[in-house]
């Protein structure tokens, strides 16, 4: 079986497309991206939900602790408790990517 190369799509990637379509300098545009990134980050941590029309909602799970196990030396150990970011995209996303 082959895998596929999958390609992400950068900071970098994201601010060049933004420059070529809208003409902007790139500091102008990646500070705004920046800035974007960093109220996204304080709403989840203020455990508030970010729901983005035709794209999906962010939202903070937070996670208990629990115990693991090793499952190659059957040690078991405390995997402590956390907070972690879920995604659920809109139907409207799962219809484009789906070219419904």
């Amino acid at each position: 079986m082959q895998k596929i190369k999958r390609e992400n799509l950068s900071k970098k990637q994201i601010c060049q497309e933004l420059n070529k379509k809208f003409g902007l300098p790139k500091p102008y545009i990646e500070n705004f991206f920046n800035d974007t990134i960093e109220l996204l980050i304080k709403t989840l941590k203020n455990d508030e939900i970010i729901k983005i029309d035709n794209f999906g909602t962010f939202k903070k799970i937070k996670k208990k602790k629990r115990f693991g196990r090793n499952p190659k030396t059957k040690v078991e150990y405390e995997i402590k408790q956390r907070n972690t970011v879920s995604f659920k995209a809109s139907n409207i996303l799962k219809k484009k990517i789906n070219n419904v």
